[in-house]
């Protein structure tokens, strides 16, 4: 396996979607958990933990949860709406890839908080805070090691509707009280390349010294072809 920059995992990590069946490599999972580990943790209290799904059955049941939410919300719900607007429509009609062949990855990460999530935004802040730049370590050591993986929150316990006919994934990976699923992300041998991701340019995010400050004057004349998809 031939390394690459951190450089080169930053920008060319777009969500990879299609995924073949092939098995990823044990220790590459191991790798990719570790990696998560070293992220930042608010107070040192590592509050996460990662269950790593191999099992055919195990998969299967945890798609059929994620099909029946994501039909809902996203095929029923965001793009049967006429005013979703086509850049919205484009991604989420991507997303219908993992909706309906969410186990034809190689394996399935949850990523857990350990610690209560209070309503408390303030509070929860921290939780949230530590949870997530382990799943973005997850994303880059996945990249690292030339696999391909998404970030996924539907079906989670913080997905804005549940499932009526499946199972919850709590209970399909018998989550014990007090522990939560926050994020899915399917990992696999990827069927398309990697490419940098489909972003607005920077400069539009960039502020100096204050909110105020100023921004170059001819954005809209940026060169867009260094944030294509």
């Amino acid at each position: 396996m031939s390394e690459i920059s951190l450089h080169e995992a930053i920008f060319t990590g777009r969500a990879v979607r299609h995924l073949s069946r092939a098995p990823v490599a044990r220790a590459d999972l191991e790798y990719l958990v570790e990696a998560a580990t070293m992220a930042p943790s608010a107070g040192n209290l590592q509050m996460w933990s990662f269950v790593v799904v191999t099992d055919p059955v195990q998969m299967s049941r945890m798609a059929e949860t994620h099909r029946e939410v994501g039909r809902r919300y996203i095929r029923d719900g965001v793009l049967a709406d006429p005013n979703t607007d086509a850049e919205r429509r484009r991604i989420y009609t991507g997303a219908m890839q993992n909706v309906e062949h969410l186990d034809q990855a190689g394996a399935l990460l949850v990523a857990c908080l350990t610690l209560p999530c209070p309503d408390d935004a303030s509070v929860a802040s921290g939780l949230f805070g530590s949870i997530y730049p382990s799943v973005q370590n997850i994303l880059l050591a996945a990249r690292a090691r030339g696999l391909g993986a998404v970030l996924i929150t539907l079906a989670t316990d913080y997905s804005p509707i549940g499932p009526e006919k499946t199972e919850a994934i709590r209970d399909i990976l018998e989550l014990p009280r007090g522990v939560v699923a926050v994020a899915l992300i399917p990992v696999g041998h990827p069927e398309r390349p990697f490419g940098r991701p489909r972003r607005d340019p920077w400069q539009k995010s960039l502020h100096w010294e204050r909110w105020s400050g100023s921004q170059p004057a001819a954005i809209a004349d940026l060169d867009d072809g260094e944030h294509s998809s």
